[in-house]
């Protein structure tokens, strides 16, 4: 059950204070079942990656061309982006809910600015996102070692490198779900914000490929190919692994931005 909560008031009683409205606003998140749920999902999805993808280099057809590789670190959070649409759908879940009950007139009348309590949810799920993240990938890399040693198999990892791909997968996971915000504050509609969020980063940016010649180039660029180059090997794309992030980071600027404005523009 939802529990409804009004954040503090500043001292002039006009407006929420941004750690109140903070504090509300995780109060609201782990008070409805769902989202504990769907996150709870996200993190049991990414760990079973984490296991199943040095299992599955261990069991591969070794007469197959494709699996003639070297084991490689980041085959263990490969796959974060994909299991991340699940962290999108649910943060726009988190605004488009609230319009969907009408709790979304109690939020604003305790931050009549209305900025706050976007920022808010923002802060809750990237957080959560990022946790997801980086507890997933540990414990991917912590087991994947001894799975890969069982069939005579090891990858190098470099402190460097696992500073990125573990602090990346949370990094990235928090900037989708932002993306996720995003959509359900500029839709409102619970169906139509997470048809959009999975439209957007998964079949949108496969259409560029469908109709232009130069629809590969384009696909990099957008959300989740962009991003995926924190947690890819290095050499993957000529942008590397922090430019690909800055392309995944301005598209949730960008968007942010777009849901920001609507939400001070538009009546509740």
């Amino acid at each position: 059950m939802m529990t409804t909560l009004t954040a503090p008031m500043t001292a002039s009683g006009r407006d929420a204070d941004l750690l109140g409205t903070i504090r509300s606003e995780w109060i609201k998140f782990r008070g409805l079942t769902s989202n504990v749920v769907l996150a709870g999902f996200a993190l049991l999805l990414l760990i079973a990656n984490g296991v199943a993808m040095p299992w599955a280099y261990v069991f591969r057809d070794r007469g197959s061309p494709q699996a003639d590789y070297d084991a490689y670190a980041e085959m263990i959070v490969d796959k974060t982006g994909y299991v991340g649409v699940i962290l999108a759908v649910l943060a726009a879940l988190l605004v488009t809910n609230e319009y969907r009950s009408g709790q979304i007139r109690t939020t604003l009348l305790s931050t009549p600015t209305r900025i706050p309590a976007l920022v808010s949810k923002a802060t809750i799920i990237a957080a959560v996102s990022f946790i997801i993240g980086v507890i997933s990938s540990s414990i991917g890399f912590a087991i994947a070692p001894a799975i890969l040693a069982g069939g005579g198999y090891s990858y190098q990892l470099e402190g460097a490198e696992a500073l990125r791909l573990i602090g990346g997968s949370g990094l990235y996971l928090a900037t989708l779900s932002i993306i996720g915000i995003a959509a359900g504050s500029l839709i409102r509609n619970v169906v139509g914000s997470v048809l959009t969020t999975v439209v957007f980063l998964i079949i949108v940016p496969v259409i560029p490929q469908m109709f232009s010649e130069y629809g590969t180039e384009i696909t990099r660029f957008f959300p989740i190919q962009a991003g995926s180059l924190l947690l890819a090997p290095q050499g993957t794309d000529p942008m590397g692994p922090w430019g690909g992030y800055l392309v995944l980071a301005a598209w949730a600027v960008l968007l942010f931005t777009a849901a920001a404005i609507a939400l001070k523009r538009r009546d509740a």
